[in-house]
């Protein structure tokens, strides 16, 4: 067996898909067997390539060391009984909502104990005096609580995406119940970050248009929150929200001006390195400035690798650079490999690395405008096809209008960018032109102007679409192939592209005939409502005492996760029959008692004034459900009700949206 022409490829293929089969391989003598084999085998020189086989479980290992919780975790030591001083620092600023302010938060003691791990925080906005801010300490007596996961089919699981980043607790505070501990953090990262917020400052206190302020913190200054909602969605629907965010589009595009102002360097001794180290160590600072999130820190790092290979001139192959990137990325941070931006975002490089050349030789322009129009969009539709499957398997929705959006917005946007590093240069030393923040306010109008009548263009926004995580793998699949077909033009890609047509076709084929089947009875979770939904092929049937409305997230979500092509909203009632299921609803009538009826399931809803314990002992149900109309401390006293009688109790404030096969 011939050993691979560039081992790092078959490297991060096996310390991946080791990473992805990690849940599945947590068995300790599997994991000892899975690492001996591949040596043994490798004694015989026949067969020593297949000690790349090593990596596979060494990926399962890695992730499992990765979120093993270390023995200083503040998990060992907090105990709610005997409530102890926690000390924490705020390491993140969140979104806040109308209510808290959110913050990702460290464990710095617990009580006099040195402690780690990470934490959720809100805070209440209600009689607080001072916000705190990024580096805070606060101290507090109040116990970590488990994230509660409230997830309805087809919606966003927080819990789960906390628990990928090490978050498992959160704590809810008042002003009333911690103390602001003003913390004076030095280093390199500190004098960054208060730079940030010194900017910011400025920002708000210039002559510009909200708009554009907020425009400048989102570009500039990573505050991915400044942007109202309805715009960011507009930017999602027109299928250009990647222009939003710090990410390898601007790391790019920075990486060029840098290289375009610093090359003077060149000049002088050993200036060859002095420049490219410069431009390398001022995207790190950039990063850094901008708060070091994930996707700041993953792009400057890719740029990095690309910065070198342009500037040196002796790394020939992006892709190599690239298949590195990621791999290290991943060794340094594993929650890398979960998170969509990581995904997609070297999916798209990849496409225009493997997929643009191909494009570009369909066609070449004489006119320089033509060509460069021509580029862009086989740039873009690369970039789409890549991330096209990702992205409607994670979003549901595909934005059919992205080329016109990009065709209108790219050619002009690394001005756009370098325009707005320039102003805010201006506003750091205190010249702010007035003709420049009007123009810029005009940039601003226009390009939101364009986004929301291409986002209106509603026809052309393909919603609620569906993929299964086989269905996207296949595709990916017949992606290579085809693109292997292409390139090398032999017949075996043609007939594994057909074969992988019709694996494709049976897997969709099988996937209808499973939906068909369904016969399902839904209790979700609303907070303050109660909402029973009976789920049969392609339909939906909700009941509410409260106003519902099909334009609500739940009923949308659900259309994400199952092919619902009709829902109807029926008037509410107490009791759900079929032939195995007799499923009583006790609400605030708290009529329970009812002639030739036997419960089998009960719904506590609306906070009934009852003694639940003579209930259980009358009607004697096989479980007992409390939905999110209910108070907290009223379901903890039912939950002890239920537990004396080993009655199964589900909260759904807990446990999110439960289902009944009928």
């Amino acid at each position: 067996m011939k050993a691979p022409r560039f081992p790092i490829y078959i490297v991060t293929l096996l310390f991946v898909s080791g990473m992805l089969i990690a849940p599945w391989t947590q068995n300790k003598y599997f994991i000892c067997f899975a690492l001996i084999i591949p040596f043994l085998v490798a004694l015989f020189k026949k067969y020593r390539v297949l000690a790349y086989l090593v990596f596979l479980p060494l990926g399962s290992i890695h992730l499992h060391q990765y979120y093993q919780l270390s023995k200083s975790h503040y998990s060992h030591f907090t105990v709610t009984e005997n409530k102890k001083n926690l000390l924490l620092q705020l390491t993140q600023v969140l979104k806040p909502n109308d209510f808290q302010l959110r913050f990702y938060g460290s464990v710095v003691k617990v009580g006099d104990q040195k402690t780690e791990g990470k934490i959720l925080i809100s805070i209440n906005k209600d009689s607080l005096k001072k916000a705190p801010n990024l580096g805070d300490l606060i101290l507090t007596r109040i116990s970590p609580q488990p994230i509660l996961s409230r997830s309805n089919p087809g919606g966003f699981d927080y819990k789960k995406y906390l628990s990928r980043i090490k978050i498992y607790d959160q704590l809810k505070l008042t002003p009333k119940n911690f103390v602001l501990v003003k913390n004076k953090i030095r280093g390199p990262s500190a004098y960054l970050n208060r730079w940030n917020a010194t900017i910011e400052k400025k920002i708000d206190q210039s002559q510009l248009s909200s708009a554009s302020k907020n425009t400048l913190k989102t570009l500039l200054l990573g505050k991915r929150d400044a942007l109202d909602r309805e715009l960011v969605e507009a930017y999602a629907n027109a299928g250009v929200v990647h222009i939003l965010a710090i990410s390898g589009l601007h790391i790019g595009i920075i990486m060029l001006f840098l290289g375009f102002v610093l090359q003077p360097i060149q000049l002088i001794p050993r200036g060859k390195w002095i420049y490219i180290v410069s431009i390398i160590i001022l995207l790190w600072a950039f990063a850094f400035f901008t708060g070091g999130s994930p996707s700041v820190i993953r792009a400057v790092s890719m740029f990095s690798g690309f910065a070198l290979a342009k500037y040196s001139r002796r790394i020939h192959s992006t892709f190599h650079l690239l298949i590195v990137s990621f791999f290290l990325l991943l060794v340094f941070y594993p929650p890398f490999l979960y998170q969509v931006g990581f995904q997609m975002s070297y999916l798209a490089v990849l496409g225009i690395i493997k997929i643009h050349p191909l494009l570009q030789k369909l066609w070449e322009p004489s006119y320089l405008v033509v060509r460069k129009l021509w580029e862009i969009t086989t740039v873009c539709l690369a970039a789409q096809i890549a991330v096209a499957p990702l992205s409607i398997f994670y979003f549901h929705q595909f934005p059919g209008l992205f080329l016109l959006s990009n065709w209108l917005i790219l050619p002009f946007f690394g001005l756009f960018l370098i325009a707005s590093l320039g102003l805010v240069v201006l506003m750091v030393v205190d010249m702010e032109i007035r003709p420049l923040t009007i123009g810029y306010d005009k940039m601003v109008s226009c390009m939101n102007d364009v986004v929301l009548w291409i986002a209106n263009q509603e026809s052309f926004l393909f919603k609620n679409m569906r993929m299964s995580i086989a269905v996207l793998v296949i595709i990916y699949i017949l992606l290579s192939l085809i693109y292997w077909g292409l390139k090398f033009q032999k017949i075996r890609y043609l007939t594994a592209t057909l074969s992988g047509l019709l694996i494709l076709q049976w897997v969709v084929v099988f996937e209808h005939w499973e939906n068909s089947k369904v016969n399902q009875l839904w209790l979700l979770y609303q907070h303050n409502k109660t909402i029973v939904a009976h789920h049969t092929p392609k339909k939906l049937m909700i009941y509410s005492p409260q106003k519902i409305t099909e334009e609500d997230r739940f009923i949308n979500d659900f259309k994400n996760k199952y092919p619902i092509e009709s829902v109807k909203i029926e008037a509410f009632k107490n009791t759900y029959v079929t032939n195995e299921l007799r499923l009583l609803v006790l609400d605030e009538k708290a009529i329970y008692n009812i002639p030739d009826f036997k419960t089998t399931h009960l719904l506590i809803s609306s906070n009934p004034k009852v003694n639940l314990d003579r209930i259980l002992d009358s009607i004697g149900p096989k479980m007992v459900f409390a939905d999110g109309s209910n108070f907290p401390w009223k379901v903890s006293q039912w939950k002890i009700s239920c537990q004396k009688r080993n009655i199964p109790f589900v909260n759904l404030r807990e446990k999110g949206a439960y289902s009944i096969s009928l």
